[in-house]
């Protein structure tokens, strides 16, 4: 009976790792010190923004209450909640704006940039992207077309210079970027970084 036990108590110990292991990533203002967009394996995208704010001027208030309503603007015309303000805090002397959006079309259309989070396997994709990218693990070149064939990746598109941190691990990367660790890539200053992550 005891050994049973035990044993029951080593299998709930396992379950209760494995669970935390999984659990879901998700950025805090408190934690992020430059721009940084994270991807989530399940199509939504949440972006901290990291301004200047060191004027005596500047209210919180006043800046969350513009970024509200500005987000409330665009779910309206959208006909659903497709922007979150997670938070908007001051923090040594800097700004840092948290939404999530249902999807990376929603950011793109709400920040009027040129951005992409796709499956890999699409046949017709209307980017033009490098013809190369780096592999992640030997830091080789591998063709783009070759790689974006593969269904078993997510592929990301930014032309803004942010970290990007991804609910995987990045398997390529464009040229322009730099790799931080096995899933955040640093965004190009310059032109468009892709990222390519599996789940």
């Amino acid at each position: 009976m005891k050994k049973l036990a035990f044993s029951t108590i080593i299998l709930m110990l396992i379950l209760a790792v494995a669970g935390c292991s999984g659990k879901e990533k998700y950025l805090k203002a408190d934690d992020v010190t430059v721009s940084t967009m994270l991807a989530k394996a399940n199509g939504k995208i949440q972006v901290a923004t990291v301004e200047d704010f060191d004027k005596a001027y500047y209210n919180v208030k006043e800046l969350q209450d513009f970024i509200d309503g500005q987000v409330a603007s665009y779910n309206k015309k959208a006909g659903a909640e497709k922007i979150t303000v997670n938070s908007v805090d001051g923090i040594n002397k800097k700004a840092v704006m948290l939404l999530t959006y249902s999807g990376m079309d929603q950011y793109a259309a709400f920040n009027d940039v040129t951005a992409a989070y796709f499956n890999g396997g699409v046949v017709d994709n209307p980017l033009t992207l490098p013809t190369t990218l780096v592999n992640a693990k030997d830091e080789t070149l591998a063709s783009t077309e070759e790689v974006l064939q593969n269904e078993k990746y997510k592929i990301l598109v930014l032309t803004e210079p942010y970290n990007i941190v991804v609910d995987g691990k990045v398997k390529f990367y464009s040229e322009n970027a730099t790799l931080i660790d096995e899933n955040e890539v640093k965004g190009g200053a310059e032109g468009m970084t892709i990222v390519v992550f599996k789940h």
